[in-house]
């Protein structure tokens, strides 16, 4: 956690495959990530669909392409909060934040380590039932989230320099 606290910008790319009960084939989509120190956070998605998710302070801001953008205010969704703390406090290495809505248990050595998060926030538990992220040194590598009903997503994730 030390390590990730001292990352104040992270640029990534990332791949995602999600699973949807729903479906009889999996989804897939693909784009960057960025990290910005303290609270900062960006997901643009390139393929198959453009989206951008950006999380700043207590809004979260979804925009798709030919539609008006979204706007979440953090502090009034304590669900959707819970699930951007999971990815914003690993990323800023604030253990405190994540212990706000999950158990945490960490596993491995800084080669090649794992984060569990366990719900313990009931509104967190609506959605989730566990996040695991794995990375090596002060990069996140993977996460995966499997959700309340079932569905799961897997984030394989690759800084870019």
């Amino acid at each position: 956690m030390h390590l990730l606290a001292q990352v104040a910008e992270s640029r990534s790319t990332f791949t995602e495959v999600k699973t949807v009960a729903a479906l009889t084939v999996p989804l897939y989509d693909s784009g960057e990530l960025l990290y910005r120190r303290p609270n900062y956070f960006e997901k643009v998605v390139k393929e198959p669909q453009p989206e951008k998710l950006v999380v700043e302070g207590e809004r979260l801001t979804i925009s798709t392409a030919g539609e008006p953008s979204h706007e979440i205010d953090l502090a009034s969704q304590g669900m959707i909060r819970g699930l951007v703390d999971a990815i914003r406090g690993t990323l800023a290495g604030n253990l405190a934040l994540l212990q706000q809505s999950y158990r945490v248990e960490m596993y491995g050595d800084l080669t090649r380590w794992r984060l569990t998060l366990t719900p313990t926030d009931s509104a967190v538990k609506l959605a989730v039932t566990r996040i695991i992220i794995e990375g090596a040194q002060d990069a996140l590598r993977f996460i995966h989230t499997v959700q309340a009903n079932g569905d799961e997503s897997r984030m394989t994730i690759s800084r870019v320099s």
